[in-house]
């Protein structure tokens, strides 16, 4: 591995990057958030189709940082897209909530199984009554949005109920683009793969409507590391 960057004045090896990481105070109101997303170099992330998972997208170093980037975190959010499609397990300590505005989620999924008291389900008032009750026996249940999840409340919740400092987010790309958009991602750590999928319908790390010119959210780079052909950028939110 290879540090091309690093802004924090530390030069990591492959045994030592991304495990133990200095982040800046947690804000009063909300957890600290760091996204952690693997793409393409056309910024896909799934080599597969729509709903496919982000399998053998990166390499073994990558699942390694994955795991760690993991361990900093006390909790972890994600789409209901990216727990429909599988392929996400987390540590039993890791409290894990999942953002639904249509009330599809499969209730036997082992993101709820693996860890019994440590789910959260933020959903809409449109959901009906009866599959709140369903995922009320997997999960604690947060209504938070008339047609949309209010991420500002969730992430409130997350810090005023469960004591959450340090969020960790991992997409899918309209999740992301909703943390964008409500300005809530303070950190983004990306990894490069030296690959092309090319495809106009397939998901990219950021999908959604896109930001007004004004509004385009402004990212400064931390570190930049390499190791085979794959980057390991990190970028904080410019304030």
């Amino acid at each position: 591995m290879r540090c091309l960057l690093d802004l924090t004045g530390e030069n990591h090896s492959e045994e030592t990057l991304y495990r133990q990481i200095s982040f800046p105070p947690t804000p009063a109101d909300r957890p600290y958030v760091f996204l952690n997303m693997v793409s393409t170099l056309d910024g896909k992330i799934t080599l597969g189709e729509v709903g496919d998972t982000a399998a053998g997208l990166g390499s073994p170093m990558d699942q390694a940082l994955m795991k760690r980037l993991q361990r900093n975190a006390q909790a972890v959010l994600i789409g209901a897209s990216t727990l429909r499609a599988g392929h996400v397990t987390y540590p039993e300590t890791l409290w894990r909530g999942v953002v639904t505005a249509s009330g599809n989620l499969p209730t036997d999924a082992r993101f709820f199984r693996e860890a019994p008291g440590k789910a959260v389900v933020f959903t809409t008032e449109q959901v009906p009554e009866q599959k709140i009750k369903e995922w009320q026996d997997v999960a604690h249940v947060v209504v938070c949005g008339t047609d949309k999840v209010n991420l500002v409340r969730a992430l409130a919740f997350l810090r005023q109920q469960l004591g959450i400092e340090r969020l960790l987010c991992e997409g899918g790309g309209a999740l992301n683009y909703e943390m964008f958009a409500a300005d809530l991602i303070d950190e983004w750590f990306l990894t490069l793969t030296p690959k092309v999928k090319g495809g106009r319908h397939i998901p990219t790390t950021v999908e959604g409507d896109g930001l007004p010119r004004e509004r385009v959210v402004q990212m400064e780079l931390i570190s930049v590391y390499e190791n085979n052909g794959e980057l390991y950028l990190r970028y904080r939110r410019a304030r």
